[in-house]
C-alpha cells in the first residue's frame, strides 16, 4: 500500500471523495482550498496517479473520516 516515499500504490475510493463534494455543494476548486491540495495534486488523487499520504491525510481530514475508509 506505501513505499519508502510516502506514496500510496493503492488506488483510493475516489467515490468517497466525489460523493462528499457533491453532497457538500462544492466544486473541486473549493475541496481543493478546504483540504490545502493543488487541483492537480486532487486529480492525482482521483486517478489513482502517485498518491501522497499527506495530501490523503488531509482530504481525510477534512472530511471528518479516517484514512482507511478509502481503501475499502
Amino acid at each position: 500500500m506505501k513505499n519508502s516515499n510516502n506514496s500510496i500504490t493503492e488506488k483510493p475510493n475516489s467515490q468517497l471523495i466525489i460523493a462528499y463534494i457533491e453532497n457538500n455543494n462544492l466544486t473541486k476548486k473549493e475541496f481543493c482550498q478546504q483540504c490545502k491540495i493543488s487541483i492537480s495534486t486532487f486529480y492525482k488523487i482521483i486517478n489513482g496517479k502517485n498518491i501522497n499520504l499527506i495530501s490523503l491525510f488531509k482530504i481525510a481530514k477534512i472530511m471528518n473520516v479516517p484514512v482507511h475508509m478509502f481503501f475499502k
